[in-house]
């Protein structure tokens, strides 16, 4: 992961300006399942000072992504939306309210590709902790025949990074007024799911 982002060219949109600040509040970070391969690299990169927890599923493959990101310094949180999910909401409740950014990836981890699982939205109930969707494009990246059709940047290529504003969810909603909070937090991120030069990906 290291030999490839060092190669990398990187353009950052920050419209959160949260690369400015020095002192926030944490932050709940989504980013679709199939551009996750370098966010461990531009947390560590561009906001070291922060610490960062990310939510792994507890499966095989979720061990693997979780052992990568404790490498960057990522405190692993192991569950899902079928498997774990209550306990993991309440350790990831409890990081938030130390200083811990979180990593969700709200699609994951199976799917439907660029469908925004309500489990962000919760934590960011239980917290106060704000949403920031997070986008990611790469220049003529390697896709996988995977559910997601995950994509794995080319060494020497560009990448874009976009840092929406930062979204509250109110903690008391009606089941109605929660799910157009879902729509729209999940419209924010599906905009910014694009390849490079702005086609569909």
């Amino acid at each position: 992961m290291r030999g490839i982002a060092e190669t990398l060219t990187f353009e950052v949109i920050d419209n959160a300006e949260i690369l400015r600040s020095k002192i926030r509040s944490p932050l709940i970070w989504t980013f679709w399942h199939n551009r996750m391969f370098i966010m461990p690299y531009v947390h560590q990169l561009w906001l070291p000072h922060v610490p960062g927890c990310i939510l792994s599923s507890p499966s095989g493959d979720g061990k693997i992504i979780a052992d990568v990101c404790a490498e960057f310094g990522f405190k692993p949180v192991r569950g899902s939306s079928s498997r774990k999910g209550m306990a993991a909401l309440i350790t990831l409740a409890d990081l938030v309210k130390e200083g811990y950014d979180v990593g969700i990836t709200p699609d994951g981890p199976r799917g439907p590709c660029y469908h925004l699982n309500p489990g962000p939205l919760k934590l960011s109930q239980l917290t106060g902790a704000r949403i920031i969707p997070i986008g990611v494009q790469y220049d003529r990246p390697w896709t996988f025949k995977t559910w997601d059709k995950f994509q794995l940047p080319r060494p020497f290529s560009k990448v874009r990074i976009i840092l929406n504003q930062p979204m509250p969810i109110p903690r008391r909603l009606t089941e109605e007024d929660f799910e157009l909070k879902r729509q729209e937090v999940e419209q924010v991120m599906r905009a910014d799911a694009l390849s490079f030069d702005g086609a569909p990906a």
